[in-house]
């Protein structure tokens, strides 16, 4: 059995968590109903959780979700093989930071991201820890309305081949690269934040 809320399968490989009104990650594993939980439990004891297998493919968009720190601890707990996942959709929650919480995801080629909370550049860093990474949405953060946002995002990401939905160009590779000439100092660090 699968305790916590139960996922739909739209297809083959895809889970879809979208629209539950999930605040905390935890929710994914954890039963709805406490006292449902406790029967369960106290009638045939600890049940082995069973993993949905074969899945490439999240679907947890439009929700409530702030902190991604707790990702992979529970969709290793829900998907076998979770760092073997392709594809991520955590678009339309609240969520302020990445930090490492995508560092397990080696696989993740195509990630959405958009219409959350993040706002600093230095919040983007650690994307670039998903070297398989080719499509990337990030539109509706505040991040995306700075000032050279995209030159940023490319320059960060080489491998990336959509930003936002959009195809990047052979133009705008170029034009990142003397973008990250002219502000080498600020991507070493200084003044990260602007």
């Amino acid at each position: 059995t699968m305790p916590g809320i139960p996922p739909v399968l739209t297809q083959q490989d895809v889970v879809d968590y979208s629209f539950m009104e999930i605040k905390n990650l935890k929710e994914l594993i954890e039963d709805e109903d406490p006292e449902e939980a406790q029967t369960a439990e106290g009638s045939a004891g600890t049940e082995a959780i069973t993993k949905l297998k074969n899945m490439t493919s999240i679907r947890i968009s439009s929700n409530e979700i702030a902190d991604m720190a707790p990702l992979y601890k529970y969709l290793d707990m829900v998907v076998e093989d979770a760092d073997k996942l392709q594809w991520l959709d955590l678009s339309y929650n609240k969520i302020p930071r990445i930090g490492l919480s995508l560092e397990p995801f080696k696989n993740v080629s195509v990630l959405y991201l958009q219409a959350n909370q993040i706002s600093a550049f230095a919040d983007l860093k650690p994307l670039a820890s998903l070297t398989k990474l080719s499509n990337l949405a990030l539109h509706g953060n505040p991040v995306a309305a700075k000032k050279h946002y995209r030159n940023y995002v490319i320059h960060l990401l080489p491998g990336l081949l959509k930003l936002d939905f959009s195809c990047i160009t052979k133009k705008e590779r170029v034009n990142s690269q003397t973008w990250a000439q002219i502000f080498r100092k600020k991507l070493k660090g200084k003044k990260e934040e602007e």
